[in-house]
């Protein structure tokens, strides 16, 4: 089993101790009063029963702090994450850093050619098989879509096109509740079972919450069907400062934190003690082409901002782009 590659580097703090608990306590605060629009009557069913207050009108959920506080408590610090080859696992949530490549692409330059075009299977395959061979990336996370593809297949066929070319652990996306149980009976069966997948889990499934203060139907059906699995839940927020959430670090923060959390109480609330990881790939917008630069110095200090807050739960964490 793996731990890390190299001795790790002293953490940058770009929060105090007090910075951390101001933040904790201000998205205690918008949770409690203002909420988070969670989709899906299941999964507001599964909060109303926790003791949150649901407006089924807007969709908006209130929750106490009792109820968050005690999801960040049952969150497990560290877990294995899994490689279909046990060479390939590693512990999650330890202080060593670990890597996957960045996704999902929807285009690529054709390594024949030269010409840009829309990826496909073949192409996120070939990504996976490339990943496979680098010892110094720890998992697989899907590099490129797989645009041939019906949009309701989509993730089916990513997920043949990454199970059939590395025996990483696999970070997978999916649309809906019925994507997710279909692509976990794909693990399943290589696995032997889901039994077996729950023991050895090779697969995390990852939604992004949409900003601000928003999880879609179709993520809170994943983390509800994932959670079910005993598999882990990648909860990865996206947001733009100063587009969809506020034009200070603090202030996005707070949103960005509300979002994560949102999503780790459900999935505790549907079984105590899954595996999460505590994610942002935030970035700031451009302004001036409406874009996302995640090359941008103000992405890293978001990354380190996450990571001390994962710290700070004792939640294991996943950074992008930096």
């Amino acid at each position: 089993m793996k731990f890390s590659y190299q001795e790790p580097l002293p953490p940058y703090q770009i929060l105090s101790e007090q910075d951390l608990k101001s933040i904790h306590s201000a998205t205690l605060t918008l949770m409690k009063t203002v909420g988070v629009r969670v989709y899906g009557e299941e999964a507001r069913e599964i909060c109303r029963r926790a003791g949150c207050i649901i407006d089924d009108d807007s969709g908006l959920i209130r929750f106490p702090e009792e109820v968050v506080n005690d999801a960040i408590v049952k969150t497990p610090e560290q877990y294995v994450m899994c490689g279909r080859d046990p060479k390939n696992d590693f512990v999650l949530g330890s202080d060593q850093v670990f890597y996957t490549n960045f996704g999902t692409g929807i285009e690529i330059v054709d390594p024949d050619s030269g010409e840009r075009r829309p990826s496909d299977s073949t192409d996120l395959g070939n990504v996976a098989r490339f990943v496979d061979a680098i010892p110094e990336i720890n998992a697989f996370t899907t590099a490129v879509a797989s645009q041939e593809a019906p949009p309701r297949l989509k993730d089916l066929y990513e997920a043949r096109a990454v199970f059939c070319n590395t025996t990483k652990h696999a970070i997978l996306d999916a649309e809906n509740g019925i994507n997710a149980n279909l692509v976990i009976d794909m693990a399943a069966t290589i696995a032997g079972g889901r039994e077996k997948l729950r023991q050895r889990p090779f697969l995390t499934l990852c939604i992004c919450p949409n900003s601000p203060l928003e999880i879609h139907e179709g993520a809170s059906e994943v983390v509800i069907e994932t959670a079910k699995a005993g598999l882990p839940i990648s909860i990865l927020s996206m947001g733009l400062v100063g587009g969809t959430t506020p034009s200070t670090l603090a202030g996005t923060l707070v949103v960005t934190n509300a979002e994560i959390l949102a999503g780790i109480v459900l999935a505790q609330l549907v079984n105590p003690g899954n595996p999460v990881m505590y994610g942002s790939s935030t970035t700031i917008m451009d302004m001036q082409y409406a874009s996302s630069p995640v090359g941008a110095p103000e992405h890293g200090m978001f990354g380190a901002a996450v990571a001390q807050l994962g710290k700070y739960y004792k939640i294991p964490t996943k950074v992008g782009g930096t």
